[in-house]
């Protein structure tokens, strides 16, 4: 039985694919539309936006490979740092890997790990109708991400159809900042091209949306896509959902 996700999606793929031929025909088509559309960026980021994850359970299904419990795994990885310097890029997965061991005292296998930590991600399906409508329509967007490799590649994988319908990335480990220090602000505002009074953002994390409008940007707390597409209406961006 396929679930509401999967109906979602399949539902999309019709604008989904038309969207993404278009750019592999033309990456620049996007310049080619009203000057209007030019003259603005729209970032989203993508945690808790795009896609929804569960961080309690990545720590149990670690802790199940590991043969410790959900609060060990999570004081392992996040109370010394080990997680932000993964996002951070300032350790590959094998120095992860390594230093995840070393502190448990034991090597469980891998890929298993790796496997378990990838395995908590789930689309948000009411965001995609208002993300494939905006990259029709011509607007240049993109994505600003705290992330780590393993997990942007399990993204990238899974909901492909839907990662593609961005042009630009900007992603922690990548960039070596993260939301929302002004850092990765300033390398996603010379992605855009574009000045920072020129470029939107939406984010769930407030302090993140603080840091974007410090460096200059239009940033909203996001709070669900039908107050997003309000935001965006006020904005001269029209969306149908």
């Amino acid at each position: 039985m396929q679930s509401p996700e999967d109906r979602t999606v399949l539902e999309l793929i019709p604008v989904i694919l038309q969207v993404r031929e278009e750019l592999r025909a033309n990456p620049h088509m996007l310049l080619g539309k009203l000057m209007i559309r030019n003259e603005r960026f729209l970032y989203f980021d993508l945690g808790k936006v795009l896609v929804d994850f569960d961080v309690t359970r990545m720590c149990r299904q670690m802790g199940e490979v590991a043969g410790l419990s959900t609060e060990q795994v999570y004081r392992v990885i996040y109370s010394n740092g080990l997680q932000r310097r993964l996002e951070l890029g300032l350790l590959d997965l094998e120095g992860f890997y390594e230093e995840f061991c070393n502190r448990i005292g034991k090597r469980p296998d891998f890929a298993a790990l790796l496997a378990a930590a990838n395995d908590i991600f789930s689309l948000n399906v009411d965001v995609v109708p208002l993300v494939a409508q905006v990259a029709h329509a011509g607007y240049r967007i993109g994505l600003l991400s705290n992330t780590c490799i393993n997990h942007w590649e399990f993204i990238g994988t899974r909901f492909r159809g839907i990662i593609e319908l961005f042009p630009v990335w900007v992603l922690s480990f990548e960039v070596h900042a993260m939301k929302p220090n002004a850092a990765i602000f300033e390398a996603a505002t010379k992605s855009a091209g574009l000045p920072p009074e020129k470029i939107f953002f939406v984010d769930d994390n407030a302090a993140n949306v603080e840091g974007a409008r410090a460096c200059g940007w239009d940033a909203v707390t996001f709070q669900g896509p039908k107050a997003l597409a309000e935001e965006l209406e006020k904005r001269g961006i029209h969306i149908n959902l």
